[in-house]
């Protein structure tokens, strides 16, 4: 049992490795550009770069819980932050795109454990008003995506490389290292045989439900459409509206601070509007904020950031959906559906629209998103119509 003195400390500590997760998270964005230019790779060649985070993170899905359950969320978020400084420290000692492939995938396994860690702990440490602080939470990834672009252009500002962006970061995740090691983290029983092996049964179980499927494909049109909006913003606006750095990374600014306006507005009226209805509501507002800006004219560019305030509802809304629908297997469930959103975040985000920016032009390319827009839009429809009973409806879309 935690005394009151060190529960507080963790919810702290849980909200400050929210906070440095969205700052070293969204860096992606930022280096994008400048990556491309050092190491003179086509769009596809960076596309599949940056989606090696992503699939870093499908890694450390697949084996973080395993792992915690073996040496304990203590252990496993301390050999993740010390996976992140090596690769963060390993990439001003490489000039080989096929390394950096490997260093960025090392960097994103890291990430990917901090991010596993972070919700492994918030769900310890949350024992009251739930929904608040996890909205609250998740507040701190938007503020963090907002210092982002002032953080990196600070240090490209002193003069320095672009790798060195990482290099820096080594300060931020250490002090997560540093407050981790003089905490004491709740316990849990190891996992028997038998439990892992129900484990299994039950993940299987779950595959029979189309209802899984349909939000797995949710999340894999969100992934995508989230992510390819971010990681390809500054580019688009700097190659097609010719932006200064300064210019794109004020728009990339806004979009967060509308992110996290939208998380938190969403936390006030979900209840009111219901949660799918919201999701489907968000997901043709972020389809027609994207729209206005690649058809219209150069000062259109607001209505890119605009689309953060409808895009920030998508994932935490459609989570609260899932536990409200869903009664047995939803950690099963929900570790399907990251990993799924993972992998909408690589192929339709990263490599999807960075074949078709070679292939058609960036303008092309970028408007890409709005198809994975209009796919969870009609995923929604095909969810309430068919498969939710007039129960469920009655939670989710009233």
């Amino acid at each position: 049992m935690l005394s009151s003195a060190n529960h507080r400390k963790l919810i702290i500590l849980v909200f400050f490795m929210m906070l440095i997760f969205g700052i070293t998270g969204n860096l992606r964005g930022q280096i994008g550009p400048l990556l491309q230019q050092d190491y003179q790779i086509n769009h596809s060649k960076l596309g599949f770069v940056l989606g090696c985070i992503s699939i870093g993170g499908i890694i450390a899905n697949f084996l973080s819980g395993v792992l915690i359950q073996i040496f304990n969320l203590k252990k496993v978020l301390i050999a993740g932050i010390l996976l992140s400084i090596i690769g963060f420290i390993w990439l001003n000692y490489i000039s080989q795109y096929y390394l950096l492939i490997i260093v960025i995938l090392t960097i994103g396994i890291g990430l990917g454990v901090l991010n596993i860690s972070i919700n492994t702990l918030a769900s310890e440490v949350f024992t009251k008003n739930k929904g608040k602080m996890n909205n609250r939470l998740h507040l701190f990834f938007g503020i963090g995506g907002v210092i982002t672009p002032f953080y990196a252009n600070a240090i490209l500002g002193f003069g320095f490389e672009w790798e060195m962006i990482y290099t820096f970061s080594i300060i931020l995740v250490s002090a997560i290292l540093i407050f981790t090691i003089f905490s004491k983290f709740p316990e849990k029983e190891k996992a028997g045989v038998k439990q892992e092996e129900k484990k299994d049964i039950s993940f299987r179980g779950v595959l029979k439900d189309a209802r899984v499927g349909i939000f797995a494909l949710m999340f894999l049109a969100n992934g995508g459409g989230e992510l390819g909006v971010v990681t390809w913003l500054i580019l688009y606006l700097k190659e097609i509206q010719g932006r200064t750095e300064i210019e794109a990374g004020f728009y990339f600014s806004l979009f967060f601070i509308l992110f996290s306006t939208g998380r938190f507005l969403a936390s006030i009226i979900v209840e009111r509007i219901g949660y799918l209805r919201l999701v489907f509501i968000s997901a043709i507002g972020s389809l027609i904020s994207v729209l206005l800006g690649i058809l219209g004219p150069d000062s259109f560019a607001i209505f890119f950031a605009i689309s953060g305030l409808f895009i920030a509802t998508h994932f935490p809304t459609m989570q609260a959906t899932m536990f409200e629908i869903f009664d047995n297997n939803l950690p099963t469930i929900i570790g399907l559906t990251m990993t799924t959103g993972s992998i909408g975040a690589i192929l339709l985000g990263n490599l999807f629209i960075g074949f078709f920016n070679d292939l058609f032009g960036i303008k092309v390319g970028y408007g890409i998103v709005l198809l994975y827009f209009l796919l969870l839009a009609g995923l929604i429809i095909y969810l309430n119509t068919r498969y939710l009973d007039k129960e469920s409806r009655g939670v989710v879309t009233t």
